[in-house]
């Protein structure tokens, strides 16, 4: 029987898993914005790595996985 902490857990990792991977791009975009606070670079002219854009689809993938499993487990 999964418990209520598990449920919460597969929920908030589909909630997060779902959208990295269906717009990876975005993500990996934000994160390096947040990345370049302090710098003297623009937000408009940071871009992300394509090894960053497929890392977050990779993660996002195996978040909702997970997330999906933790649900059917239950």
């Amino acid at each position: 029987m999964i418990g209520h902490m598990d449920l919460v857990l597969a929920v908030f990792l589909l909630a997060i898993g779902v959208p990295n991977a269906v717009w990876p791009y975005k993500f990996a975009r934000f994160e390096e914005q947040m990345d370049s606070i302090g710098s003297k670079r623009s937000w408009s002219e940071v871009e992300p790595a394509d090894w960053k854009v497929t890392l977050t689809r990779v993660v996002g993938v195996g978040m909702a996985l997970f997330g999906l499993a933790g649900l059917v487990a239950g």
